[in-house]
Order: structure tokens, then C-alpha cells, then sequence
């Protein structure tokens, strides 16, 4: 193992995980009212309807793949009657379903934010760098779980990758799992890891805010300032109601 191996593996996720905390602290005591979305909706509706529905149910999809693949032994997986053969299968054609339905959002509102001018022009240098970070690290991703699988067939990370990040969380890492890994996964890797240093940074901080109620929650609420022009809701009932508002 290199020096350039120990700081790949070892120094640099927890330099990330020290940026990450620090900048969350930051971001919110000097910008407690900036912690949001800072959605667009009111820009343009249609498209960010469709690739935030995509986009953020894909996405949990993602999440759970990689709590399973990286948080949980494959001891647990064999007690539980999950061979070896049957996860594998289930991370190919589940996190390749869920990855593709969260790129297909990611790519919508990455069109979308280039292409209707008064969201363009209102979007910062911060958003565009969001929407290029996560359509890498998921593309990778993808790249990963289904490309190399179809080149090379199934790479078992839970006792590389998975090992490797446990040993992370209980402060004895062994970078010798991760300088042996696949380039690709290893290219995945730090592009996460780059990510989730940025994070705090950008509008998607609005995710530690714990929103576990945003998939199921009431669409966004539209009344008209003129009652002339449209007619009085009854009580409880919107005049009109917007789609999901929040956005990567």
C-alpha cells in the first residue's frame, strides 16, 4: 500500500466527513433562511413536476441499494436466506431500475434549468455545479452496477467497498480493500466522497433538514390575489395547487 493509497482511502474520507459537518454547522448559523431548495417552481412547472417525481423517488431507491450493499455484512444477508447469486440480482436489476428512474429525473431538470431561459438566468454558478456532480456520481454509479457487471460479470464490493467503509465508521480502515478494487469503483468512490464535501455548499443541503414527509406531502398551495377573476375556494379547498417545489 502507497502513501497515495493511505490518503485515498484513509485521510481523504474523513477530511470529507470534518468539511462536511463543519460546513453544515456554517451553513446554518450564518444562513438559517437560505437552508431551502430554493425551488424555481414559480419559473416554470411542467417539467420540474415530472423530473422531481422521478428524481427523488429513484433516488431513495439508490439510497436503501447502498445502505444494504455498504452497511450490511453479507452474514446478515445469508441468515436472513438471501444467497449471494439472489443479492447480486437484486442490486443489478433493482439499483439499475432505480438508478436509471433518478437519471432520467436528473436529466430533466438538468435540461429544463439549460433550456427555459428564465430559469437559466436565474439559476448561480452553485447549481449548475450540483447538477454536474450528481449526474457524475450517478452515472458512475450506474456505470458500475450495470456496465461492469455486463463486461466483467458481478463484483462482490460488500467484502471490499462494504468492509472498507464499515471499518470507516468504527475508525480502523483498511485502504489495502479499496487500492485493490476495481478503478471504476474506486472512481465512483471518490466522486462520492467529492460530493458530499461540496454538499453543505449547494442547495441540496435542504436534505438534512429531515423532510421524511416530502414524498407524500400536499402540493403546494396557489390563490388568486384577484377574487374577480376567480372563485372563492370553499373552505379547506385550494383555488389551485402547483406540483412539487423542491429541486436539486
Amino acid at each position: 500500500m502507497t502513501v497515495l493509497d493511505a490518503f485515498l482511502w484513509v485521510g481523504f474520507p474523513y477530511i470529507t466527513l470534518t468539511v462536511f459537518v463543519a460546513g453544515l454547522v456554517w451553513r446554518y448559523s450564518s444562513d438559517p433562511y437560505g437552508w431551502t431548495s430554493k425551488s424555481s417552481e414559480l419559473l416554470e412547472k411542467k417539467w420540474l413536476a415530472w423530473g422531481n417525481v422521478l428524481f427523488h423517488y429513484g433516488f431513495v431507491g439508490v439510497v436503501v441499494g447502498h445502505v444494504m450493499g455498504l452497511l450490511v455484512p453479507p452474514t446478515l444477508d445469508a441468515q436472513l436466506g438471501l444467497s449471494t447469486g439472489s443479492y447480486h440480482a437484486v442490486a443489478l436489476y433493482g439499483g439499475g431500475v432505480a438508478g436509471g428512474i433518478a437519471l432520467a429525473g436528473l436529466g430533466i431538470l438538468t435540461v429544463r434549468r439549460l433550456a427555459i431561459p428564465r430559469v437559466r438566468v436565474t439559476s448561480t454558478p452553485s447549481d449548475f455545479l450540483t447538477l454536474a456532480l450528481l449526474l457524475g456520481v450517478m452515472s458512475l454509479g450506474m456505470a458500475d452496477t450495470v456496465g461492469y457487471t455486463a463486461l466483467f460479470g458481478p463484483y462482490d464490493y460488500r467484502n471490499s467497498l462494504g468492509v472498507w467503509f464499515r471499518g470507516l465508521v468504527t475508525l480502523s480502515p483498511n485502504a489495502s480493500l479499496m487500492a485493490s478494487a476495481p478503478v471504476p469503483f474506486q472512481v465512483h468512490v471518490l466522486a462520492g466522497l467529492t460530493f458530499f464535501m461540496l454538499l453543505p455548499f449547494t442547495r441540496l443541503v435542504h436534505a438534512f433538514s429531515l423532510p421524511f414527509h416530502y414524498l407524500n406531502r400536499k402540493l403546494i398551495v396557489f390563490r388568486s390575489r384577484h377574487a374577480g377573476r376567480a372563485s372563492r375556494p370553499s373552505a379547506g379547498e385550494p383555488a389551485s395547487v402547483g406540483p412539487w417545489s423542491g429541486e436539486p
